[in-house]
């Protein structure tokens, strides 16, 4: 029917196989099914039962959030000062509630800056510097950045 040569096996052909050479070993990432999460094969056992430990991401957004408030605390008195004088309108008990939510929302904005923050710096930690990844099958802690 057709002319054309048949296909040569894999192992053949080294190059056409691994066109670059990957530093996750003889596979290269794969896209979780039902998400679009990258499992990447562990180094030991070449299984895609791995998953990202992210440490450093949830430690520092942890410290960030601790520091955050505890920074919103020292301000919250400028946010009280804001919701009482938000409060104004609605008599004493107006006041107290504006001061008491001012110094509430001021505080939560502080600890949710400092979580962001400090997620960031851990997230960053997690690729350039730790082992981020672990096989689920043999327990061995990887990293996916080339060394």
């Amino acid at each position: 029917m057709h002319d054309r040569p048949p296909f040569g096996s894999f192992d053949e052909d080294e190059e056409w196989r691994h066109p670059q050479h990957s530093p996750y070993g003889d596979e290269l990432p794969r896209i979780r099914p039902g998400s679009q999460d990258v499992v990447y094969p562990c180094p030991h056992c070449q299984s895609l039962r791995t998953e990202p430990r992210n440490l450093a991401r949830r430690i520092g957004g942890a410290v960030g959030a601790a520091a955050g408030a505890t920074c919103a605390a020292a301000t919250a008195l400028a946010g009280a000062e804001i919701g009482a004088a938000a409060g104004t309108l609605g008599g004493p008990f107006g006041v107290l509630c504006g001061s008491i939510a001012g110094a509430i929302i001021a505080g939560l904005a502080g600890a949710a800056a400092g979580c962001a923050t400090g997620a960031a710096l851990g997230e960053s930690l997690d690729h350039k510097v730790l082992n981020n990844w672990r096989c689920s099958a043999c327990g061995h802690a990887f990293c996916t950045r080339p060394d």
